[in-house]
């Protein structure tokens, strides 16, 4: 029976999920972690159990990553008839699936820019996909792509024309997670999307909230790249455009330390120390359900710790309010993501400081992406 595989990879994760190409039903999925690092593990989940691979030499790159999986797929390889990866950024370009080759692969590499945490790993993910899985057709699935239907005011930045031309201008991100959230959320809530006012809201590592209308995303929180919007677990979310002049002018800062510092080094690891949520919930003194702190957190831990959440939640609040005036109000909230999946005291403390909104329903939707981008090329 023919298969679908699905290519989902981070910085340092490679997702991955198998699909019947008939009902698009799940058969198997799995993850390779901590890429680059010395204990790399390989978990593969299927109708048979589970499996976990360890490697405590490591896997060094993303491709040698997708070698083990292809290995440990080596069974069903030659089923595999479609081949979906997700690309982060496709330049406002691409509201549909491309079909991948050499030259369309080269052809995306000029966004690299634009994501540079996500999309040169995207693409040499599909690169090696190309040669060890030669017998099936390679598809990419754009996360920019939902964005396509957002109104000129709310996609341009306050600047001349030219730069606009230049392609400087709000793209959005984590297009998937939202319009599969947008969708299942809609039916869970039992509303008609094609009526609802919807706020989804993907909080994780990478956090952003979009505003779907009528079916349609109408405004984002993240911008020209991945780092604008809200405070995320290293990104610093938005800032006044003047601090970066600023670092370099007068701190005599390069560019290269600041795209560093505002990706790598910001966010709740720069206010916190650490980008686990439940650490943070539990040195701020909130109870985390099944999490043991691993230390006795000092005064300025806890300090640390209550200021990084009450920003992170701040921040989140403001943009719902933001989001909201745009839709004329809201109908329905979405929360997926690690953070917004498996975090209820998180989910509680939004929902607490939203009420001015008035009667709206809320639901938690488990992130499918690998499910979204399936559907999106089954068939082709």
């Amino acid at each position: 029976m023919d298969k679908i595989l699905i290519i989902n990879s981070g910085s340092a994760t490679l997702k991955f999920k198998v699909f019947s190409a008939l009902d698009l039903s799940q058969e198997i999925n799995g993850i390779v972690e901590r890429i680059g690092l010395r204990d790399s593990f390989l978990v593969v989940k299927s109708v048979q159990g589970e499996a976990i691979k360890k490697y405590p030499r490591g896997i060094k790159n993303h491709s040698l990553a997708l070698k083990e999986v292809t290995d440990n797929l080596s069974a069903i390889l030659p089923e595999i008839k479609l081949v979906g990866h997700r690309v982060v950024h496709g330049g406002g370009v691409f509201q549909k699936p491309l079909k991948l080759d050499k030259n369309t692969i080269n052809k995306l590499e000029q966004y690299n820019k634009l994501a540079p945490l996500h999309n040169p790993i995207n693409l040499s993910c599909a690169s090696a996909a190309l040669k060890l899985l030669p017998q099936a057709k390679h598809w990419a699935v754009f996360d920019t792509a939902y964005y396509y239907t957002l109104p000129d005011y709310a996609k341009r930045y306050a600047l001349p024309e030219k730069f606009y031309n230049l392609g400087i201008r709000r793209y959005g991100f984590h297009g998937l997670s939202h319009k599969y959230s947008a969708i299942l959320g809609a039916k869970k809530a039992k509303l008609k999307i094609s009526q609802a006012k919807i706020i989804t809201c993907h909080l994780g590592s990478g956090s952003s909230l979009t505003a779907t209308k009528n079916g349609e995303a109408i405004d984002t929180t993240m911008g020209f790249t991945p780092l604008s919007g809200l405070i995320m677990s290293t990104r610093a979310g938005d800032l006044d455009a003047y601090i970066p002049l600023y670092m370099i002018d007068e701190l005599k800062m390069k560019s290269s330390e600041i795209n560093d510092l505002l990706n790598k080094k910001s966010g709740l690891l720069g206010l916190a120390g650490t980008t686990d949520m439940r650490e943070i919930l539990s040195a701020s003194g909130k109870k985390v359900l099944g999490y043991k702190a691993p230390k006795n957190f000092t005064a300025k831990q806890k300090a640390d710790s209550k200021l990084a959440l009450a920003m992170f939640i701040y921040s989140i609040v403001g943009q719902i309010g933001r989001l909201s005036a745009s839709l004329g109000g809201v109908d329905l909230i979405t929360f997926s993501g690690g953070i917004g999946e498996r975090s209820p005291v998180v989910r509680e403390m939004i929902l607490k400081q939203i009420k001015f909104l008035g009667s709206f329903k809320s639901v938690v939707v488990e992130a499918n992406e690998e499910l979204m981008i399936a559907s999106e090329i089954s068939g082709k």
